[in-house]
């Protein structure tokens, strides 16, 4: 897994009172020869949780009077202040490497709560897992100097708890193959982009036959029907959240026309997007653009 050093601070511009996410820091570190300790349950000024999570190496979390070496993926998850203790042992020649994202809100407690019931002291995660690719992904854009907008802090941070809570509650149906985990990805990133599994297969030097077996095999349906899904969802957005233009979301979106888009968002949500753009409200916070 490739990961790049450094860490960030988020400037909190969510003009909204009580907020229930607030995403404050986080980062990838590396520490060796130096102290590195902390007890959790004295530490002015800090508040909220924290989640750690080591890439490379291994330190020491303390709970309930039990220590716990943290090695390659395994980490913590601790809720300020608390009785516990996390530290870098003396005398490691190896560094410890780890992810870190520290935040608050009230509207953490509810999965912090849950989380921590099912792993109460480690917890362990693949590499390759939703939450630490989705952290990995923000800690190297803000790291390459990019900016949060507004709300995008918690947005962030909600996403990323449900996904830790699906991790923990079902780690074994997270686990995907390499090429599988690479073809949902590349699709999430990519979906208005891409041209069609064809395109997805040979980027992935694999025929669509071969893709869509070992793709349905572990997630449970066709990659088409992955894709397909990640457009629609975004087009349900754009339909009630702005008054483009039912073409210019079809093409935004990848699909090839407006017609079509029509076609396949009937079939699947049983209404025309006009229907469902007029029946759910199209309301007075919509952006216009994009062909108007």
């Amino acid at each position: 897994m490739e990961y790049n050093r450094g860490i960030f601070g988020v400037l909190n511009q969510d003009d909204m009172e009580g907020q229930p996410l607030v995403l404050l820091d986080g980062g990838v570190e590396s520490r060796l020869g130096e102290t590195y300790d902390f007890y959790n349950d004295d530490r002015p000024g800090y508040e909220g949780f924290l989640f750690q999570y080591t890439l490379g190496g291994e330190g020491v979390f303390e709970k309930n009077n039990s220590g716990y070496k943290v090695r390659r993926g395994q980490g913590f998850l601790v809720q300020f202040p608390e009785k516990s203790r996390y530290y870098l042992e003396n005398g490691r020649d190896e560094p410890w490497e780890f992810l870190y994202l520290h935040f608050l809100g009230d509207g953490a407690i509810p999965f912090v709560r849950k989380i921590r019931n099912i792993c109460p002291n480690l917890m362990s995660l693949d590499e390759s897992s939703p939450p630490i690719r989705m952290a990995l992904h923000l800690q190297k854009r803000l790291t390459n100097g990019e900016r949060l907008q507004k709300y995008q802090g918690g947005e962030f941070l909600y996403r990323f708890l449900c996904a830790l809570l699906r991790e923990t509650e079902h780690p074994a149906a997270q686990k995907k193959s390499s090429v599988v985990q690479r073809a949902a990805e590349i699709m999430e990133e990519e979906y208005p982009r891409l041209t069609g599994i064809e395109e997805l297969a040979a980027r992935l030097d694999l025929s669509p036959e071969h893709l869509s077996r070992a793709f349905k095999d572990e997630m449970g349906r066709a990659p088409l029907s992955y894709l397909t899904g990640l457009r629609l969802q975004s087009a349900m957005n754009d339909l009630l959240g702005t008054e483009w233009s039912i073409d210019s979301i079809a093409r935004k979106n990848g699909f090839s026309n407006g017609n079509y888009f029509a076609k396949i968002f009937r079939k699947h949500v049983g209404i025309s997007p006009g229907s469902y753009r007029e029946s759910n409200g199209n309301g007075k916070c919509s952006r216009k653009g994009m062909g108007e």
